[in-house]
């Protein structure tokens, strides 16, 4: 029973060797030198049962990440390192291993942007697309504010959704000087204070929006349904950034009310008669009924 444990314990901690970049070959290695310090290759072998012509491959690999040691003879002698010793030199080639592809994502989007922006492009995106999934949405709702040069307009009914694009707005405003018009529900406002973004103005109704420099509108009813509309039809996108202007859809918002747990103080909009003339009209007419 103890040895099926041990297997079973072995069997574990050689997986998540190999999901740390280890081959089979090179755990199996580093767990039986573990146990017995100090040997041969041949001795690995027969604890291992891997082949003769594939062991030094495994001995040179966990050498290279430096997780064992060899002492120079006839025959060699190698021995594990210390596993915190031995992690943490993984861990640093890792890193290394990270940064180097990073490094190469780089260059390979400087050699694609040039392909991509001499290809014949539409002037404009006629039709609706559909994005799906609520990481896919926020991530082109950051990318439509990171591209924008002047306005951007943003309805958010979901205090989630504007922590996620809290950032990319502050740094659109901050360093490029971009002008935000941000509308957001009694929710938000009372979720957290975000004053940093400055003027606000509340929705009377629940609904996600952002456009871009009157270009390209995103927009999403229900959050939970992970499911959002792009287009670039200017006379949807006018329609849609009038609604930020119109005083009975978005009111002007107190700024001192918009700290954290308290409600939003909210300027009633202004209503005008249509026809004053008759109001007074009407007025006379009340008055003569009376005497």
């Amino acid at each position: 029973m103890v040895d099926v444990v041990e297997v079973t314990v072995r069997d574990r901690i050689a997986s998540h060797l190999k999901e740390l970049g280890l081959s089979t070959h090179e755990a199996l290695t580093y767990l039986t030198l573990l146990v017995h310090p100090e040997v041969t290759a041949s001795t690995i072998c027969k604890e291992t049962s891997i082949l003769d012509s594939k062991i030094y491959y495994a001995l040179d690999g966990l050498l290279k990440k430096g997780m064992i040691m060899v002492q120079q003879g006839n025959p060699n002698i190698y021995r594990a390192m210390p596993p915190k010793e031995a992690l943490a030199n993984l861990k640093q080639e890792l890193v290394n291993n990270l940064n180097q592809r990073i490094k190469e994502v780089d260059i390979l989007v400087d050699q694609l942007s040039p392909i991509y922006d001499s290809a014949e492009k539409p002037e404009e995106l006629e039709l609706a697309y559909i994005i799906k999934g609520q990481k896919n949405i926020v991530n082109k709702m950051r990318d439509l504010i990171r591209t924008a040069r002047k306005e951007v307009t943003v309805f958010v009914s979901h205090p989630s959704v504007l922590k996620e694009i809290r950032g990319s707005l502050i740094e659109a405003q901050e360093r490029r000087k971009v002008r935000l018009n941000i509308g957001v529900t009694s929710e938000v406002l009372e979720t957290e204070d975000f004053s940093e973004l400055g003027e606000m103005r509340l929705l009377c109704c629940a609904l996600g929006m952002i456009i871009s420099d009157m270009k390209t509108l995103l927009t999403f009813t229900n959050w939970a349904s992970e499911a959002a509309v792009m287009t670039q039809d200017r006379n949807l996108i006018r329609v849609c950034r009038d609604y930020y202007d119109n005083p009975v859809c978005c009111r002007k918002v107190n700024a001192v009310s918009r700290a954290r747990g308290s409600r939003a103080s909210v300027a009633r909009p202004f209503r005008q008669e249509r026809n004053p003339d008759k109001r007074e009209q009407k007025n006379a007419l009340y008055k003569k009924t009376d005497i």
